[in-house]
């Protein structure tokens, strides 16, 4: 089962909030593109509904990009400002074992890099999102069976 980017990435927010490792707007993307690659590579199936896009700075969601632009840069240490927040918290709890795995392999493998060294890992110039981006172009897909191929390679490389 997909489900909307809104409440993967409310996952990784809400559990960097209650582990006291705050994400912020730019790692809570590249969290969402992991487990959404995991997912792919582990199950053969979509994780999210939405298909990423490559931006400068790396794989992204636009929704989630609205969502939580507001924060900027900044770590995201409360949840009050986030469109539907109690909607996705009810969410949370009716997640999937294939979907909790995925969030739960992508925090213990991410968890502790930074925005940046994660951005820096999607720009790999094998990587899906060198494949997709044009720096003159807004809005490029990047397919999923592009980002499922790589994973698998990732995964089978790390064990």
């Amino acid at each position: 089962m997909a489900y909307a980017a809104a409440l993967i990435s409310f996952a990784f927010v809400k559990r960097g909030i209650m582990e006291g490792k705050p994400v912020t707007q730019m790692k809570v993307q590249k969290m969402v593109y992991f487990a959404h690659g995991y997912h792919l590579a582990k199950y053969g199936t979509p994780l999210i509904t939405e298909g990423f896009e490559a931006w400068k700075f790396g794989p992204v969601i636009p929704s989630i990009y609205e969502t939580y632009k507001l924060y900027g840069s900044e770590d995201i240490v409360d949840t009050t400002l986030i469109p539907d927040e109690q909607h996705l918290e009810l969410e949370l709890a009716e997640l999937g074992a294939r979907a909790e795995d995925a969030i739960n392999y992508t925090w213990d493998a991410t968890g502790d890099v930074s925005a940046r060294d994660l951005s820096a890992w999607t720009h790999k110039p094998d990587s899906p999102w060198a494949e997709a981006f044009k720096p003159d172009t807004m809005s490029i897909p990047i397919r999923n069976d592009r980002i499922e191929k790589y994973f698998t390679g990732v995964l089978t490389s790390n064990g």
